[in-house]
């Protein structure tokens, strides 16, 4: 499941428009999905997105819809599902009707392809075009890819056939590193942040943010003004990054993406961390961020506590063992 919260909020004047906005706000054009949007007085809240395949019953769905209620009660919500089984989809967006009840239902819509229908099997019809509402999303620079799987080869990593060019690059950064002091290793990862655009210092990057305390130093640094920058900081780390130095930058990415309204990318890179190490403090709190619906205009009112939890995480991992008692 993925969440996007834009930061611009657009409104939605009609389908048309709704339908047109869909690929930015989630971040690429959707394949069997369902889409949900949260509107209020005519703007999107919020946009989620879940594979139909893994909504096998009522209950598949019914949790996103509780949690997008308790943080916007006054909204409604309204359902897309995008796929080419007309049946299928039909089911699941009148499940969707009962959990959400008259009040709160927005609209049900089917879109196949270039086509879609809205209400029942039997009701109004268009087809899939351009928007002024989208326009206006293209205007703004909200991303939009062709597809998820674009997305997740964003943060796919470097191809097999740099490992052994990396292997060397990384161990001379490591060298160099190891040769600083902590403060010297805090000052340049700040200089970097700032700066890096060759492969050397993205690879010195990728190294740093092996240390906690660095994910912690870059994490409190993170805002909404910050964060496009961010995105693409950590997105070249990652095309540095062989697969041990891989779970701080994808943390960063994730949280900075998040910040940006990026929920897509927040969502892959979560499911990435997951597959390396799903107990990572930063895997853990994208967990979190996801799972509560948090926007990211809420960042100033979490971001203590968000600080001071992975702050936290990364003291208890730190803290040696203690022998369980015989």
């Amino acid at each position: 499941m993925s969440v996007s919260d834009p930061l611009a909020r657009l409104a939605v004047r009609n389908l048309d428009d709704l339908i047109g906005l869909v690929p930015f706000l989630i971040g690429f054009h959707p394949e069997e999905s369902l889409v949900v949007l949260v509107i209020e007085d005519g703007l999107v809240m919020v946009t989620a997105r879940v594979d139909l395949a893994a909504i096998g019953d009522p209950a598949g769905i019914g949790g996103l819809v509780s949690r997008l209620f308790e943080r916007y009660p006054a909204a409604e919500a309204w359902f897309l599902a995008y796929s080419a089984q007309e049946g299928p989809s039909w089911e699941v967006l009148g499940w969707c009707a009962e959990l959400c009840g008259a009040v709160r239902l927005g609209r049900l819509v089917h879109v196949d392809g270039s086509s879609w229908r809205a209400d029942s099997p039997q009701g109004c019809g268009g087809v899939v075009a351009a928007s002024p509402a989208a326009a206006e999303a293209a205007v703004l620079g909200l991303p939009v890819r062709a597809s998820r799987q674009e997305l997740v080869a964003q943060i796919a990593g470097p191809a097999d056939d740099q490992t052994d060019a990396l292997l060397a690059e990384v161990e001379t950064a490591s060298n160099e590193l190891a040769r600083l002091s902590p403060a010297g290793r805090r000052r340049r990862l700040r200089w970097l942040c700032a700066t890096a655009d060759s492969r050397a210092e993205f690879v010195q990057l990728a190294v740093l943010a092996t240390d906690r305390a660095a994910q912690v130093e870059v994490f409190s640094r993170l805002d909404q003004r910050t964060a496009p920058a961010a995105v693409e900081l950590w997105t070249a780390v990652i095309q540095h990054s062989l697969v041990p130095y891989l779970i701080g930058p994808l943390g960063l990415l994730g949280v900075a993406a998040w910040l940006t309204g990026d929920g897509a990318m927040q969502t892959v890179c979560l499911e990435r961390l997951d597959r390396i190490d799903p107990t990572d403090p930063l895997a853990a709190m994208l967990d979190w961020i996801n799972a509560t619906v948090l926007p990211p205009s809420d960042w100033l009112g979490y971001r203590r506590a968000l600080l001071g939890a992975l702050t936290d995480q990364v003291r208890l991992l730190a803290s040696p063992v203690e022998p369980a008692d015989s």
